[in-house]
């Protein structure tokens, strides 16, 4: 018995895949992170970002939890934020999926569309994070989780 969903993230079932490589003296397994709540091996890292910047004092209940994302890391940080009652934004592109907004949304993510791309690079990923770096400067008591250069993110 499990004490909250967040901690059942990452134990899911590891299966030794038999009849793959019948022939090897070698074990196969698969680690079958479908079975994390969120569906995605990206909740375990969500969950780690949140919780060493909590235990450092980045992040404290007051805190506006921000990141660019259009997939699994930003639905395992919505998921993530509903439970510690943090308030999460995630800024996403057209290109992000109405099935991932709508999961981001049911979790209580605030959705931030940047509907054109960087003028500079064409893409999409700098305007996100410009937009992450303007959120940072007009929302008080905000951190920006940057998946792309945080180490917990493993």
């Amino acid at each position: 018995m499990e004490d909250s969903i967040l901690s059942t993230i990452g134990h899911t079932p590891l299966v030794r895949l038999t009849r793959v490589l019948p022939d090897s003296p070698f074990s196969l397994f698969a680690k079958l992170e479908g079975f994390n709540p969120g569906g995605s091996a990206k909740d375990r890292p969500a969950l780690h970002i949140l919780q060493e910047a909590m235990r450092t004092g980045a992040i404290k209940p007051s805190t506006v939890v921000i990141e660019s994302s259009s997939g699994n890391l930003g639905i395992g940080l919505a998921q993530a934020c509903r439970y510690l009652g943090l308030r999460f934004i995630c800024v996403v592109d057209p290109k992000a999926t109405a099935q991932n907004i709508r999961i981001l949304r049911a979790y209580g993510a605030e959705i931030d569309l940047v509907s054109e791309p960087d003028p500079v690079t064409g893409e999409f990923l700098h305007a996100r994070i410009n937009r992450v770096q303007t959120l940072l400067q007009t929302i008080e008591d905000s951190v920006w989780t940057n998946q792309y250069a945080n180490l917990s993110n493993a």
